[in-house]
């Protein structure tokens, strides 16, 4: 009996050891990513539009998901991510034609969709229940 005990304990404190990982990779990956955005989202919001800076944050934003996506599609439902790799690809081609409002849309459907990604992914007990 005290055998099952121990080995049931020890399974349930590397759940939540393995949740608390994988959920602050999660948050910080997304709060990064969205900073960006937002930053994106900034300059082609200013009156002075500086093309080669926003083509500059734009690159960098996909290149920082292309790394994230490969880890996070470890424990996060690929349709989901798929929906922002899909923005993200539309905000590619929106900047690549000076589109900067139609880019802008996009920018904020991909914020909402991360910020999704964490309220459903993260640990409480609204999503235990």
């Amino acid at each position: 009996m005290v055998k099952e005990f121990f080995i049931c304990t020890v399974i349930l404190i590397l759940i939540f050891i393995g949740n608390g990982i994988t959920q602050g990779y999660s948050r910080g990956s997304i709060e990064n990513i969205n900073e960006k955005l937002t930053n994106l989202r900034e300059e082609m919001n200013k009156e002075k539009i500086n093309d080669e800076e926003i083509v500059k944050h734009e690159n960098e934003i996909n290149k920082q998901w292309g790394e994230m996506f490969s880890r996070l599609a470890y424990y996060i439902e690929h349709e989901e991510l798929e929906k922002v790799s899909r923005n993200l690809e539309n905000i590619k081609t929106y900047v690549t034609l000076k589109e900067y409002d139609n880019a802008t849309k996009e920018i904020n459907e991909v914020i909402y969709i991360l910020n999704h990604i964490e309220d459903k992914y993260s640990f409480n007990l609204q999503n235990i229940f």
